[in-house]
Parts: C-alpha cells; structure tokens; sequence
C-alpha cells in the first residue's frame, strides 16, 4: 500500500516536470512579464528612511532613592543601574500611548506632512494608523528600547525618532506626577492629623503629671520601699502620706503608661512621615532623566524601503506559481476530457 502512495506521488512530480518542459516558453513569458512589471511599480513607491533611538530604562528615577542607596545599599533604588524587563515593558507601554501620537501630530503637523484630507470620513483613524505605521518601537536583545520611524525625508524621520525619546521624559514626569500630588496631599493631611493627635496626648500627659506622676516604674518601686520602711518604723503619718501617694500612681499611672507608650509610638511614625515627606519634596524639586540613551537618531543616507529586489523576486515567484497552476489545471483538464471522450 505504501509503495503504491509512494508510486503516485513519483508519477505526479513527474507529470509537473513534464507539463512545466512542454510551457517553458509560456512559463518564461510569464516570469519576464512579472520581474519586469514589478519593478517598475517598486520604482514607483516613494522610498523611505528609517531612523533610530536606542535606549534602557533606569532601574530607579527618584533623586531621592539615589540618595538613599548610600544607606541601604540596594541596587533597586539606584538610579545609576540598568532596569529589568518590568521596566522595559513599562517604558514600551508608555511609548505606544495615543499621548505620544498626538503630541508628533501637532509637533510636525503630520496632517499636512501626511496629506490627509480632513474632509473625509475616519481621517483621525487613518491619521493614527500612519504614525502607528512609522513609528514603531520594539524590545533589542540586550536589555533596551529601539524607537523606530520611517519618512521620505531622512532628516525628519531622525527629527521624531529623538523627539518621541524626549516626550517620553515629559510624558512620565506628568503621570508620576499626577500620582505624586495626590499622594503629597494625602501625606501632608495624615501628618497635620497625627500632630494634633500628639498635642492632645501631650496635654493628657501634662495633665497626668500634675497630680504627681511623673515615672510609673520607678516612682511606685521607691514609694513601696519608703512605705515598708515608715510602717516597719511605725511612723504613722508618713506611711499614710505615702500611701496617699501610692493611691494617686494606682490610679493614674495606667493612664500615664498608656498614653506616654501611645506618644512614642506616634512618634516614631511621625519620624517615618517626615522622611517620606522630605523624599517627596526632594523628587518634587529635582528632576532626573526617565531614560538612558544609548543612541540617538541621525539622518540615514540609504533607503530602508522599499525593498526592490525583494518586491521582485516574490513578484515573479507568485506570478510564475499562479501560471503553473493554470497550466496543470488546463492540461488536467484536457486528460479529462480526452478520456471521457474515448
């Protein structure tokens, strides 16, 4: 059985060598036809040129996480290391924003640079698709970010590959910085909320201390003593003074503690608060590049499209492909016949 499956594909392979001797010259026609005409439509095609910026996202952008890695020595908030792919990612999602397509429409006008006739309908979408067309922006084997654009004119396309890396530092800043103010504004009411909470405990403590407790611990440990020795001395008087006092601390002394451990607790986070606060105006004073670039764009002095050579040899193979299927069918076609009408 095999061999019989074996046998019929040797026999068709032989009968499209057969069929492909007898249309040679049609065949050829047809492949001459096809190289010819393709390449005078490549000649056509306006050429562009394509332009790149290569950059790597930082693992850090905050000037004060640059400043803390002298303490913690934590190469994730340090601004001077290379990011991972997290940040990779984050940087491509950034650069394919509508935010980025519609600032490069308005910086160069690319309605009138694309000639797009407003008047139409979806101008906007065919608008959009264009520069998402030209400008594109891929992952490289080493960690960075390649910005992509092709243009007519060199110049221009080199002109918003290194625009589209500058926006992007302005277009981060403005997102980080819409999260930051609100987070700033949260910060600063939580911090005048805490500070009254400690002006309030300071007081009960104030309070507290007034009827005489001053150190719960020490303070009960000296009047017990004192109180066991006027007792054992059988002085009357002073060991009712004392136990007076040991009245006074057994009522207000869980008071004292309790409030005096809530004031050093609050404090502590206040501590934290601050720091946070000053990390915050520190960021929000300096600025830091959002980027590192490895290569910034110049005007390329070759075409990167079209490919003419490429346009021509698909041409012709899928032109000669389509003429040896027409042959086969035909001669397909006149086998049926002739045994039908024998």
């Amino acid at each position: 059985m095999k061999d019989k499956v074996n046998d019929k594909g040797s026999e068709n392979y032989l009968n499209i060598i057969v069929v492909i001797i007898q249309w040679w010259k049609t065949l050829l026609v047809i492949g001459v036809v096809a190289a010819v005409a393709s390449a005078g439509v490549s000649l056509l095609i306006k050429p562009k040129f394509k332009s790149s910026v290569i950059m790597m996202p930082p693992a850090s952008n905050a000037v004060s996480q640059m400043i803390m890695i002298a303490h913690h020595q934590n190469e994730l908030l340090d601004a001077t290391q290379f990011g991972d792919d997290i940040k990779i990612d984050q940087m491509l999602q950034i650069l394919n924003s509508r935010e980025v397509k519609a600032h490069l429409i308005e910086k160069f006008n690319l309605i009138v640079h694309y000639d797009i006739d407003t008047n139409k309908k979806y101008w906007k979408t065919k608008l959009y698709e264009r520069v998402k067309d030209n400008c594109t922006y891929s992952r490289t084997d080493f960690m960075g970010v390649q910005i992509s654009v092709l243009d007519e004119d060199p110049q221009f396309a080199a002109d918003m590959a290194n625009e589209i890396a500058d926006y992007f530092d302005t277009l981060k800043r403005k997102i980080i910085q819409q999260r930051t103010e609100e987070a700033f504004a949260i910060l600063q009411d939580e911090m005048n909320h805490l500070e009254e909470t400690v002006a309030v405990l300071v007081d009960s403590l104030s309070t507290i201390m007034s009827y005489g407790v001053y150190d719960y611990d020490n303070q009960s440990q000296r009047l017990v003593q004192q109180y066991a020795k006027e007792v054992a001395s059988g002085n009357k008087a002073a060991a009712q003074r004392i136990k007076d006092e040991l009245a006074i601390l057994e009522k207000w002394g869980p008071a004292f503690f309790s409030v005096r451990e809530r004031i050093q607790y609050l404090k502590e986070v206040q501590m934290e608060y601050q720091q946070t606060y000053q990390a915050m105006r520190v960021d929000a004073k300096y600025s830091m590049s959002q980027k590192f670039v490895v290569e910034y764009a110049v005007a390329a002095d070759k075409k990167a499209y079209p490919k003419r050579m490429m346009i021509v040899i698909l041409s012709t193979f899928a032109a000669l492909s389509l003429g040896l299927l027409f042959v086969l069918g035909k001669e397909s076609l006149k086998k049926a016949y002739g045994l039908i009408k024998d």
